[in-house]
Protein backbone atom coordinates (compact mmCIF):
# COMPACT_ATOMS: atom_id res chain seq x y z
CA UNK A 1 0.00 0.00 0.00
CA UNK A 2 2.87 2.37 0.75
CA UNK A 3 4.34 1.69 -2.71
CA UNK A 4 0.96 2.24 -4.36
CA UNK A 5 -0.31 5.25 -2.43
CA UNK A 6 2.84 6.83 -1.06
CA UNK A 7 4.22 6.99 2.44
CA UNK A 8 1.61 9.51 3.54
CA UNK A 9 -1.26 8.26 1.38
CA UNK A 10 -1.61 4.76 2.78
CA UNK A 11 -3.86 4.71 5.82
CA UNK A 12 -4.22 1.99 8.42
CA UNK A 13 -7.71 1.09 7.16
CA UNK A 14 -6.42 0.55 3.61
CA UNK A 15 -3.46 -1.46 4.87
CA UNK A 16 -5.70 -3.61 7.06
CA UNK A 17 -8.10 -4.24 4.20
CA UNK A 18 -5.26 -5.30 1.87
CA UNK A 19 -3.82 -7.54 4.59
CA UNK A 20 -7.24 -9.08 5.24
CA UNK A 21 -7.29 -8.15 8.91
CA UNK A 22 -9.30 -5.77 11.06
CA UNK A 23 -7.91 -2.29 11.67
CA UNK A 24 -7.89 -3.06 15.39
CA UNK A 25 -5.54 -5.96 14.72
CA UNK A 26 -3.02 -3.56 13.21
CA UNK A 27 -3.36 -1.21 16.15
CA UNK A 28 -2.80 -4.13 18.53
CA UNK A 29 0.62 -4.62 16.95
CA UNK A 30 1.53 -1.07 15.91
CA UNK A 31 0.93 2.21 17.72
CA UNK A 32 0.23 4.01 14.46
CA UNK A 33 1.03 4.07 10.74
CA UNK A 34 4.54 5.40 11.40
CA UNK A 35 5.30 2.49 13.73
CA UNK A 36 4.06 0.06 11.07
CA UNK A 37 6.21 1.75 8.44
CA UNK A 38 9.25 1.67 10.74
CA UNK A 39 8.70 -2.04 11.40
CA UNK A 40 8.40 -2.72 7.68
CA UNK A 41 11.63 -0.84 6.99
CA UNK A 42 13.42 -2.71 9.76
CA UNK A 43 12.25 -6.02 8.27
CA UNK A 44 13.39 -5.04 4.77
CA UNK A 45 16.81 -4.03 6.15
CA UNK A 46 17.16 -7.27 8.09
CA UNK A 47 16.11 -9.36 5.08
CA UNK A 48 18.67 -7.66 2.84
CA UNK A 49 21.53 -8.03 5.30
CA UNK A 50 20.70 -11.72 5.84
CA UNK A 51 20.65 -12.30 2.06
CA UNK A 52 23.99 -10.52 1.62
CA UNK A 53 25.56 -12.51 4.45
CA UNK A 54 24.28 -15.76 2.93
CA UNK A 55 25.69 -14.77 -0.47
CA UNK A 56 29.09 -13.99 1.04
CA UNK A 57 29.15 -17.41 2.73
CA UNK A 58 27.79 -19.29 -0.28
CA UNK A 59 30.37 -17.87 -2.69
CA UNK A 60 33.31 -17.70 -0.30
CA UNK A 61 35.27 -20.31 -2.26
CA UNK A 62 34.59 -18.72 -5.65
CA UNK A 63 36.93 -16.23 -7.23
CA UNK A 64 36.75 -12.61 -6.15
CA UNK A 65 34.97 -11.44 -9.31
CA UNK A 66 32.24 -14.06 -8.88
CA UNK A 67 31.85 -13.23 -5.18
CA UNK A 68 31.51 -9.53 -5.91
CA UNK A 69 29.07 -10.05 -8.76
CA UNK A 70 26.86 -12.42 -6.72
CA UNK A 71 26.81 -9.94 -3.86
CA UNK A 72 25.54 -7.26 -6.24
CA UNK A 73 23.03 -9.66 -7.79
CA UNK A 74 21.66 -10.30 -4.30
CA UNK A 75 21.47 -6.56 -3.59
CA UNK A 76 19.82 -5.71 -6.91
CA UNK A 77 17.32 -8.60 -6.69
CA UNK A 78 16.23 -7.41 -3.26
CA UNK A 79 15.91 -3.85 -4.50
CA UNK A 80 13.99 -4.99 -7.57
CA UNK A 81 11.57 -6.92 -5.36
CA UNK A 82 10.95 -3.96 -3.04
CA UNK A 83 12.06 -1.14 -5.33
CA UNK A 84 8.94 1.03 -5.49
CA UNK A 85 8.65 1.09 -1.73
CA UNK A 86 12.37 1.67 -1.11
CA UNK A 87 12.58 4.49 -3.66
CA UNK A 88 9.78 6.27 -1.81
CA UNK A 89 11.63 5.81 1.46
CA UNK A 90 14.92 7.09 -0.01
CA UNK A 91 13.23 10.07 -1.67
CA UNK A 92 11.49 11.08 1.54
CA UNK A 93 14.48 10.21 3.76
CA UNK A 94 11.97 8.51 6.05
CA UNK A 95 13.23 7.19 9.34
CA UNK A 96 15.74 8.50 11.77
CA UNK A 97 19.13 9.53 10.52
CA UNK A 98 20.59 6.98 12.92
CA UNK A 99 18.70 4.09 11.25
CA UNK A 100 19.67 5.26 7.74
CA UNK A 101 23.29 5.59 8.82
CA UNK A 102 23.26 2.15 10.44
CA UNK A 103 22.00 0.55 7.23
CA UNK A 104 24.51 2.38 5.06
CA UNK A 105 27.31 1.30 7.37
CA UNK A 106 26.09 -2.29 7.45
CA UNK A 107 26.13 -2.42 3.63
CA UNK A 108 29.51 -0.69 3.56
CA UNK A 109 30.96 -3.23 6.00
CA UNK A 110 29.82 -6.18 3.90
CA UNK A 111 31.30 -4.78 0.71
CA UNK A 112 34.46 -3.81 2.59
CA UNK A 113 34.89 -7.39 3.83
CA UNK A 114 34.53 -8.62 0.29
CA UNK A 115 37.05 -6.12 -1.06
CA UNK A 116 39.53 -7.20 1.61
CA UNK A 117 39.21 -10.72 0.20
CA UNK A 118 40.08 -9.32 -3.21
CA UNK A 119 43.10 -7.57 -1.75
CA UNK A 120 44.20 -10.71 0.07
CA UNK A 121 43.89 -12.69 -3.17
CA UNK A 122 45.88 -9.91 -4.93
CA UNK A 123 43.06 -9.28 -7.40
CA UNK A 124 42.79 -5.63 -6.41
CA UNK A 125 45.32 -3.30 -4.83
CA UNK A 126 45.23 -2.13 -1.24
CA UNK A 127 42.81 0.66 -0.48
CA UNK A 128 43.52 2.05 2.98
CA UNK A 129 41.20 5.03 2.40
CA UNK A 130 38.24 2.78 1.43
CA UNK A 131 37.75 4.61 -1.86
CA UNK A 132 36.85 1.35 -3.62
CA UNK A 133 34.10 0.50 -1.17
CA UNK A 134 32.70 4.02 -1.37
CA UNK A 135 32.78 3.86 -5.18
CA UNK A 136 30.91 0.54 -5.23
CA UNK A 137 28.25 1.86 -2.86
CA UNK A 138 27.77 4.88 -5.12
CA UNK A 139 27.69 2.72 -8.25
CA UNK A 140 24.97 0.55 -6.72
CA UNK A 141 22.87 3.59 -5.86
CA UNK A 142 23.35 4.96 -9.37
CA UNK A 143 22.15 1.72 -10.95
CA UNK A 144 19.09 1.64 -8.71
CA UNK A 145 18.19 5.23 -9.58
CA UNK A 146 18.57 4.87 -13.37
CA UNK A 147 14.96 5.92 -13.87
CA UNK A 148 15.81 9.37 -12.52
CA UNK A 149 18.18 9.75 -15.49
CA UNK A 150 15.52 8.67 -17.98
CA UNK A 151 16.99 5.17 -18.32
CA UNK A 152 15.16 1.89 -17.98
CA UNK A 153 15.95 -0.48 -15.15
CA UNK A 154 18.45 -3.25 -15.73
CA UNK A 155 17.92 -6.86 -14.74
CA UNK A 156 19.77 -7.58 -11.47
CA UNK A 157 22.38 -9.88 -13.06
CA UNK A 158 23.07 -7.46 -15.93
CA UNK A 159 23.37 -4.55 -13.50
CA UNK A 160 25.70 -6.54 -11.24
CA UNK A 161 27.86 -7.63 -14.15
CA UNK A 162 28.13 -4.06 -15.42
CA UNK A 163 29.21 -2.67 -12.05
CA UNK A 164 31.78 -5.41 -11.46
CA UNK A 165 33.13 -5.26 -15.01
CA UNK A 166 33.61 -1.51 -14.75
CA UNK A 167 35.14 -1.79 -11.28
CA UNK A 168 37.65 -4.47 -12.27
CA UNK A 169 38.47 -3.38 -15.83
CA UNK A 170 37.56 0.28 -16.07
CA UNK A 171 35.86 2.12 -18.90
CA UNK A 172 38.90 2.35 -21.18
CA UNK A 173 39.18 0.40 -24.41
CA UNK A 174 41.32 -2.69 -24.32
CA UNK A 175 44.42 -2.58 -26.51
Amino acid sequence: MFAELGLHGAGMAQIAERAGVAVGTLYNRFKDREALLDALLAQRREDLLEKLDASLVEHEGAGFSKQLEECFVTLFEHLELHGRFLRLVWASEHGTENKRTQMSRALFERFDVLLKRGQKDKVIRRDPEHVFTTFLMSAARGVVLRDQYGLSALAPRAAAHGVVEFFLKGAGRSA
